[in-house]
């Protein structure tokens, strides 16, 4: 009798963590072999807060409780939580709302509307690139700084470079003047508000501003990125390629018409996911 109370109180203590711990919170499915926390998985896995997926030759697919859905691409790595996911390697697709956001080499890739579907990619060169099919991602740095707001059919690529301050800004675009308030906008429309010098001569003309960049709150409650000019020239910045839009605390920010991307998902390869 002793011994079966004991046994018991084991298995009560058992379920007992598994409940506090390990609380499911999604699945994964795949056509082909994947790792689901260093185990080898085929067909369907439950995932928990902190789960790492890896795939190989096939793509995997995440659902998350509150309709969040996720593919990860052939040859991609992350780590899973209820509200964000790490991408460590390779490509994600994901549809969500504003509450999950993608973390990828430092940068916080977020929905800023409801029924967001977007990729987020890690490419050679240090670089992050973000393409949106619906709806619109912002895309902040570490400090909070927004680096670009991307809307649909359009990409954006984020490129690491030496270190910097993390308000450091320089930029080529075009100043425009709207409701009182001065703006410099590059050829995707990506655009902040200038403050610190009087624009006005410089209204409808390309030009090159240096500077320091912040989030401020909007009298509606929302944000907006504002540039503190230190100095603006016309023409274009030198060293700077036809690419780049501007350079926000050591990472180049460019952007392109187009989704150069996608997540392969017909894949049914069953060779092993990288180690």
């Amino acid at each position: 009798m002793l011994k079966k109370l004991q046994v018991v109180a084991v298995l009560m203590c058992m379920l007992s963590y598994s409940a506090a711990g390990t609380v499911s919170i999604g699945t994964a499915s795949a056509r082909g072999d994947m790792r689901v926390d260093s185990y080898m998985v085929k067909g369907n896995a439950t995932l928990f807060d902190g789960s790492v997926v890896e795939t190989g030759q096939a793509s995997a697919n995440l659902r998350l409780d509150k309709g969040t859905q996720i593919t990860m691409s052939t040859a991609s790595r992350g780590t899973l939580y209820r509200d964000h996911l790490v991408l460590q390697r390779g490509e994600s697709e994901m549809a969500a709302s504003p509450s999950f956001k993608v973390e990828a080499n430092g940068l916080r890739v977020t929905p800023t509307e409801p029924n967001s579907r977007g990729v987020v990619s890690l490419l050679a060169g240090n670089t992050v690139e973000v393409a949106v099919l619906n709806g619109s991602f912002g895309v902040t740095n570490d400090h909070g700084v927004l680096l670009a707001s991307v809307r649909p059919g359009r990409t954006a690529s984020f490129a690491m470079q030496a270190s910097a301050t993390p308000t450091s800004f320089s930029g080529v675009g075009m100043v425009s003047y709207e409701d009182g308030h001065y703006y410099l906008t590059d050829n995707t429309n990506l655009k902040f508000e200038l403050t610190g010098k009087d624009f006005k001569n410089y209204v409808g003309t390309k030009v090159v501003v240096s500077g320091t960049v912040q989030t401020v709150t909007t009298p509606t409650g929302g944000t907006a990125t504002v540039i503190t000019v230190s100095s603006i020239a016309i023409n274009a910045a030198v060293g700077m390629s036809a690419t780049t839009a501007w350079i926000i605390g050591g990472i180049a920010v460019g952007g392109g018409v187009g989704l150069g991307v996608g997540v392969y998902e017909a894949n049914q390869s069953s060779t092993p996911a990288s180690r």
